[in-house]
């Protein structure tokens, strides 16, 4: 398989117990998407993205953040104020999809 549109970095941050890990992608696809629903109120939009990163190891998880380009280190003590609101750009995994090829797996699918 060929992934020639992974061109972008991203930052995904993982909490575990009391440590955050960062770990740096370069060879990501991130695309943001608009939608637009209807319910009985009237319309709304809803803003998500879906994320590709080839690998064939887990590396994102439900509730990692993802940050556009390479972000700066976070430590336990500061990943409560490390949120959407604070921080610009800031995205959070709402489901992960590990994707294979026969019984190898070629990549994951994150979005939000």
């Amino acid at each position: 398989m060929t992934y020639r549109l992974c061109r972008q970095t991203v930052t995904v941050y993982h909490r575990e117990g009391g440590a955050v890990r960062r770990a740096v992608f370069r060879r990501a696809f991130l695309e943001y998407k608009k939608t637009q629903n209807m319910d009985k109120i009237g319309r709304r939009e809803a803003n998500s993205f879906l994320l590709v990163l080839p690998t064939d190891t887990p590396a994102v998880f439900v509730g990692d953040k993802v940050l556009p380009g390479e972000g700066p280190e976070v430590t336990a003590a500061e990943w409560g104020a490390f949120i959407p609101a604070m921080v610009p750009g800031l995205l959070v995994a709402q489901y992960v999809d590990d994707k294979y090829y026969g019984a190898r797996m070629v990549h994951q699918e994150a979005g939000g």
